[in-house]
């Protein structure tokens, strides 16, 4: 197989393992918030059922709906933190998780801020709601969250253009764009398509439509990429094989996703 479709189909594999650990722990932090209000939480694979919220108060309510937002904040600026200090040269598939998980961590974020006003049954949407926050302040947080995330778009640019172990592939403004097509803009499209299909059946409009929409920022690295001057090449080329340890990875997180999480956890 060509070693760019490979590293395509390693980098898809990645992307969705980090976006489905993304959702569930964004997931759990909601149902963990609501546990130790008492809100009787049922967690499923990409939403959570809180059976009892009569007795909840305004704060109570307001963290809950926060916590994963909140969370997924946490988890994309401690993993760049961790990835930024630890890639060095050899840019393995570890390495290619952590810039995954990190991203999708942040994306989450300020998804969910720059939307809020837009999405009222989404978490910041709720926050918003509960605490009846002018509606002025909700466009100026969705300007500032839309900002962060070109910024964000615009400095993974080069990260992923790292993991090529061939300088021919990154030698040109075509060539890396080309090599960004394989390793970012492609398995962000092919991991999309069948992270949808996990999240049926539909339980909301935002829950259906969130898992790609909320990549299209990704056109813009893409694109980017033929404006990066100089990309230091990795000295590691397995990312260009198959891994084995992604795929049976993959597989088993599917499963508890589908099959264990899809039908509900009472916690």
């Amino acid at each position: 197989m060509n070693e760019k479709n490979t590293i395509t189909i390693n980098s898809a594999i990645v992307y969705i393992i980090a976006f489905l650990l993304t959702t569930i722990i964004h997931e759990f932090l909601h149902a963990i918030i609501g546990s130790f209000f008492e809100s009787n939480p049922i967690i499923h694979h990409n939403y959570v059922e809180h059976l009892s919220i009569e007795h909840l108060t305004t704060n109570q309510k307001t963290s809950i709906a926060f916590a994963g937002p909140l969370i997924s904040l946490m988890q994309g600026i401690l993993t760049s933190g961790v990835y930024f200090n630890i890639r060095g040269k050899s840019h393995t598939w570890i390495h290619l998780f952590l810039l995954w998980f990190s991203v999708l961590g942040l994306f989450n974020f300020l998804g969910y801020l720059m939307t809020g006003f837009l999405f009222k049954n989404g978490d910041i949407g709720k926050v918003y709601g509960i605490l009846n926050t002018p509606f002025w302040i909700q466009i100026v947080l969705a300007i500032i969250a839309a900002l962060l995330l070109v910024f964000v778009a615009y400095k993974i640019t080069a990260p992923y253009l790292r993991f090529s172990y061939n300088k021919k592939w990154v030698e040109n403004g075509k060539s890396r764009k080309n090599f960004s097509f394989h390793v970012l803009f492609l398995p962000w499209v092919i991991g999309s398509l069948i992270i949808t299909i996990l999240y049926l059946p539909v339980i909301a409009l935002l829950s259906i439509i969130y898992p790609i929409m909320s990549g299209m920022i990704f056109i813009f690295p893409w694109q980017n990429s033929d404006s990066i001057k100089e990309v230091s090449i990795s000295t590691n080329k397995g990312i260009g094989k198959l891994s084995l340890l992604g795929t049976g990875v993959l597989i088993l997180l599917t499963f508890i996703f589908k099959f264990i999480l899809a039908p509900g956890i009472e916690l």
